[in-house]
């Protein structure tokens, strides 16, 4: 009983750092398949090479990502927060019900203050964000520690696994890599089910805002809401949810009839999804259920935030399969004993 508190006290105190490594492995499984297409098409002998540019493929997007993304996101906030005060007079005027209450009740004046002191405390919106210097450090540290890890996995991986294989029985060698061949294509099966997803997620979210900015003749940054539909998208259950916010906030800044046409849209397409081609595809290239995946993800947020929620599923799959094989020879061996 006391090594089993112990043992908890000390999982808990080192869950970040686990979560990391679990999340450079899986990322390492995930892209395997990218450094040896690269090695094929480029012709590249040296592993080492073909990861390095896999690498600098992805480093690229991302950066030419988040430079697309995260400034006009910026700007729109800090100008909405800016014309809070002006947007509070503004109701104030009207001839609206709502606006007759809100003077009833001698609301109005703290409507103002309130409106003013709001804008006055968020203004610099972006440099607030930045000056919380250790959470910015930190999160810098958590990804490139990943990111370094999953290299050298990449890299160094292969030669550890047939090391492995190499120290087993004959008999069990190939037991043990028929089984991590499984788990590889699980792990690989999920992670390509949910960028296909969230690509698709993000290309609809794009055509829609395309043609509701036209429509409304409101101007939007359609790319940029779209990425954020398709980044979000990759994280299981809680992505989707967490892109629709964002964008219907967004689109809030511009227009509240854009925000609510948005937030139908989000409604119909994820209901259709999650009915259609969601658990289609997600039963073809996955192992887990929809009971597991929920409880998967459950755990992995409460252990390691989104981080967790992402790296928790594949592990949850790697573990099925594992219990399934325990079950399987035991199963088989059962026979044998009693004959």
């Amino acid at each position: 009983m006391a090594a089993a508190i112990v043992l908890f006290k000390l999982i808990g105190q080192i869950s970040h750092i686990l979560t990391l490594i679990f999340a450079a492995f899986f990322l390492a499984l995930a892209l395997n398949p990218v450094v040896s297409w690269v090695r094929r098409r480029l012709k590249i002998e040296s592993r080492a090479k073909a990861t390095a540019v896999s690498y600098l493929m992805v480093v690229v997007f991302l950066a030419v990502f988040f430079a697309l993304v995260i400034p006009p996101l910026i700007r729109q906030t800090q100008i909405f927060i800016k014309e809070v005060p002006q947007t509070v007079a503004n109701f104030q005027s009207q001839d609206s019900s709502l606006a007759r209450a809100v003077e009833k009740y001698h609301l109005d004046k703290r409507l103002s203050e309130g409106a003013k002191s709001f804008a006055s405390n968020y203004s610099d919106f972006g440099g607030t964000i930045l000056d919380t210097g250790k959470r910015v450090a930190e999160a810098v540290v958590s990804v490139f520690a990943v990111l370094v890890m999953t290299f050298m996995m990449l890299v160094e991986g292969p030669k550890w696994f047939e090391l492995y294989f190499g120290s087993l029985p004959e008999r069990k060698r190939q037991h043990h890599r028929r089984l991590a061949n499984r788990m590889y294509k699980s792990v690989s099966g999920f992670v390509n089910g949910q960028v296909i997803l969230a690509a698709v997620a993000g290309a609809f979210a794009f055509i829609t805002l395309e043609i509701a900015g036209q429509v409304m003749n409101v101007s939007t940054n359609a790319a940029a809401l779209a990425g954020i539909v398709a980044v979000f998208g990759i994280i299981p259950l809680f992505g989707n949810p967490i892109a629709a916010i964002l964008v219907v906030l967004v689109s809030l800044l511009n227009s509240v009839t854009l925000a609510a046409v948005m937030a139908i849209y989000f409604i119909i397409y994820f209901f259709i999804e999650n009915h259609t081609f969601q658990p289609y595809l997600q039963s073809r290239l996955n192992e887990l259920t929809p009971l597991l995946v929920f409880i998967a993800a459950i755990i992995g947020v409460s252990l390691g935030g989104i981080l967790g929620a992402v790296v928790a599923i594949p592990a949850a799959s790697a573990v099925k399969i594992l219990v399934e094989d325990h079950f399987e020879r035991r199963q088989h061996h059962k026979p044998e004993e009693e004959a």
